[in-house]
């Protein structure tokens, strides 16, 4: 009995570890929230809105990059898809308002699926703390899963989305984040050899 008492005290003092703090500084985040009721407008403007989203928190990530980063090709890239996708989120916006005009915000976490890999605050504090060959390694980890996020948010959009240009922009969303993260994975490789 006494083994089991123990085995329990041990089972609970490993629940707070810094993953389960992790969880609940993530659960707190505001950029990690859900809108309240996301899940009752369409999911077209779920799936533009979670797209903004999405966007805005890359840009954080691509502009650090662009400052930061060692490589100058990877600079140049970053810079790129931070302007690429700060051109894009008023077209999304648009195209939210045509699907739906004055619909409440949908951001849909549920939509971002990650791989147990989220853009928090944390995370960004990662990239912050490394320079050199470090931060682009990372850097690229993160940014390939951060846009494999956006390429199965978007292969959803293709077969659930309703109106045709939603289908048309998840279309081209899919495309260009999947010759990005070809890109980006050769570039990780060259690190790595």
């Amino acid at each position: 009995m006494k083994k089991i008492i123990a085995s329990l005290a041990v089972v609970a003092s490993l629940a707070v570890t810094p993953f389960s703090l992790a969880l609940a500084h993530e659960v707190k985040t505001p950029m990690m929230q859900s809108s309240p009721q996301a899940e009752q407008q369409p999911y077209d403007v779920q799936f533009l809105d979670t797209m903004v989203k999405h966007h805005q928190d890359g840009i954080k990530m691509f502009q650090m990059a662009a400052d930061k980063a060692q490589n100058p090709e990877l600079k140049s890239m970053a810079q790129k898809m931070a302007d690429d996708q700060k051109k894009e989120i008023p077209e999304l916006k648009a195209l939210r308002e045509e699907v739906k005009p004055g619909a409440p915000e949908a951001i849909n976490m549920k939509l971002m699926k990650m791989d147990g890999m989220k853009m928090d605050d944390m995370d960004m504090s990662k990239l912050k703390d490394l320079s050199g060959m470090e931060f682009d390694h990372q850097f690229l980890h993160m940014t390939i899963m951060h846009h494999q996020c956006a390429v199965d948010m978007s292969d959803v959009a293709l077969k659930q989305a309703q109106n045709p240009d939603v289908k048309k922009k998840a279309q081209m969303i899919h495309d260009m984040q999947k010759e990005e993260i070809s890109r980006m994975e050769k570039m990780l490789a060259e690190l790595k050899g």
